[in-house]
């Protein structure tokens, strides 16, 4: 009897306490009836919600921001469905919601970055997706971007924010698509309209379509050159991981400068192909892509150079040629291996890439013979006057100069000479497998992953030093098909992450209207169906309820973020052993 009057002191003076110190913020803010919570989401295509509609590419909603995706933002994507939650706890707490979503298809960190900062900046690749696949002149809708940035995070109070995915995969992409190698320039098309949801045969007809309006263009260098390229992509995944979490850091740093008040979620990665089938599915996709595209434009090249058999097969004189071409680059290769420290033979590279016939670099060796230059300066120029063509001359310095491993271009040869008169589709496969190998695995989940992996954890060190929240959406659900945008449900799990995630910082930033509070202190509350204290959601309180906050608060069991709403007696967003007290005044024990 005794201890039941001292915890009902204890409840009494609680409750008390509780009531009083929210009459008391109510009576410093009068204005109750204005006060509002803003939420304003930044990302690319994930947190934008491309996909979730059918229909083609140019039609997608979330394809750009304009006033009527604001006003109408994908429903089925996280910020809209984490926004209905954020609405559902307003009105308990006496705020309105409002939810702004300014994630950017196509956009990389580094392009949000830019945009916060510079008017008028609209995202290289972006714009360039749009140029390209919708029609001439499209990019211009993503000039206002800044002004959308500037108006709405200047007012926000929380910032989500998910990016780096593009930065790593984006970023080899363009390098594909907007350099001046064409038969990289038909890969890197199919693989972007690949990574935007169009069918293989659609995303092969986009690379193909370029092959052949460059097929007069197209030589033995270009086809060397690309298989280059990838077999060095897998070498540039760490230093683009590097540089995606970088800028995400510069977007956190800029949002902070716009807005220093704004609570900040750090939404990190996940890959959807972490499973090995979904990891394999996009890879052998993947495979079906590259191989069909390499192998045209090897039939591309050797028709341009009148190797081709009466079958269009590609002819033994072909095979030779590159081979001799794959021979001179590892000769002079090996060669600068040897000097990697002499500058001024480098020097010399440079030099050479400025001429325009190979006859100014036969007068500069002459000179330099005559003026005694040095054995080294000498012997090089005797490998590259080995070329009697200054175009092939300064594609092969290219080569050397931008990628480290060129020593499996032998596999390219040997494909070449082994399949050279079977079917095309044992050609496309074969080069799939040794040739497009490290682009595919770089752009399926088996390498991807460990980078994702090492980009969230510099993205919770980013966290920690800018005093953001990180939140870990990395175990969702994995997909079932080849999008790499989550689907429905995974919006649904990203959401709900978020919201577990930040209950506490937007419940203790949303104060409690006295009217909320004076309601919640009546015992009446404790009779309508899942009112404050039915932790369980059994549709009623009692002992068990009193048990879920034990377990929460001793660590056996921890609450879910709506188990939590219902557990908070005291409205200050902790759950703890006051709100047990407090609840179980309010029952029988």
């Amino acid at each position: 009897m005794k201890g039941t009057k001292i915890l009902s002191v204890l409840v009494s003076a609680a409750m008390l306490s509780s009531t009083v110190g929210m009459t008391a913020f109510a009576a410093e803010n009068d204005n109750t009836e204005n006060k509002t919570y803003n939420y304003v989401a930044l990302g690319d295509s994930i947190a934008a919600g491309f996909g979730l509609a059918d229909g083609e590419l140019k039609d997608d909603p979330a394809l750009v921001i304009t006033d009527e995706l604001l006003e109408n933002p994908v429903s089925g994507a996280y910020p809209a469905i984490f926004t209905e939650y954020l609405k559902e706890l307003g009105e308990e707490r006496g705020y309105e919601v409002m939810g702004t979503n300014l994630a950017s298809t196509a956009y990389r960190a580094e392009d949000i970055e830019k945009t916060i900062k510079t008017p008028g900046y609209k995202g290289e690749f972006a714009a360039s997706i749009l140029e390209r696949f919708v029609e001439e002149g499209a990019s211009e809708v993503l000039v206002p971007y800044h002004d959308y940035y500037t108006k709405y995070l200047s007012a926000a109070d929380l910032v989500s924010i998910q990016l780096g995915g593009n930065d790593i995969v984006m970023s080899i992409v363009p390098q594909m698509v907007f350099g001046d190698n064409p038969i990289l320039q038909a890969a890197g098309t199919s693989l972007t309209l690949t990574l935007f949801g169009m069918d293989t045969e659609t995303a092969i007809g986009g690379g193909l379509k370029i092959l052949y309006e460059n097929k007069d263009n197209i030589t033995s260098e270009d086809f060397i050159e690309a298989a280059v390229f990838m077999y060095n992509v897998s070498q540039m995944s760490d230093q683009l991981v590097d540089d995606s979490a970088s800028h995400v850091k510069g977007v956190v740093e800029a949002v902070q400068e716009l807005n220093g008040d704004a609570n900040i979620a750090l939404v990190g990665m996940f890959n959807p192909y972490r499973t090995e089938e979904g990891s394999d599915k996009i890879k052998e996709e993947i495979y079906d892509i590259l191989g069909r595209i390499y192998a045209e434009a090897a039939t591309v090249a050797a028709a341009g150079e009148n190797e081709l058999t009466v079958n269009g097969k590609l002819t033994k004189d072909f095979i030779d040629g590159l081979q001799d071409k794959v021979n001179m680059i590892y000769e002079l290769n090996v060669f600068m291996l040897m000097y990697k420290d002499r500058t001024e033979l480098f020097e010399i590279l440079d030099m050479v890439e400025k001429y325009d016939d190979i006859n100014e670099l036969k007068e500069i060796a002459a000179i330099m013979k005559a003026s005694n230059g040095t054995p080294a300066e000498e012997e090089l120029m005797e490998v590259l006057l080995r070329y009697d063509d200054i175009n092939e001359l300064q594609s092969a310095i290219d080569i050397i100069k931008k990628y480290k491993d060129i020593e499996e271009l032998t596999n390219l040869i040997d494909i070449l000479s082994k399949y050279r008169t079977a079917s095309q589709s044992a050609e496309e496969e074969a080069i799939a497998a040794e040739i497009a190998a490290p682009l595919a695995m770089m752009l399926a989940g088996k390498n991807v992953d460990p980078q994702i992996l090492r980009l969230n954890e510099e993205l919770k060190v980013i966290a920690e030093e800018t005093g953001a929240t990180y939140v870990d959406v990395y175990n969702i659900s994995p997909e079932d098909d080849f999008d790499p945008h989550p689907n429905a449900n995974g919006h649904k799990e990203i959401a709900g992450i978020l919201y577990d995630t930040m209950y506490k910082i937007v419940c203790g930033r949303m104060s409690i209207d006295a009217e909320v509070a004076e309601e919640e202190s009546e015992p009446e509350q404790f009779i309508d169906i899942r009112a404050t204290g039915d932790v369980n959601g059994d549709g009623k309180t009692d002992v068990s309820d009193v048990v879920f906050i034990l377990a929460h608060i001793t660590g056996i069991r921890p609450l879910t973020a709506d188990e939590q709403k219902y557990a908070d007696m005291d409205g200050n967003c902790i759950i703890d052993f006051m709100d047990m007290l407090i609840l179980s005044g309010n029952i029988n024990m």
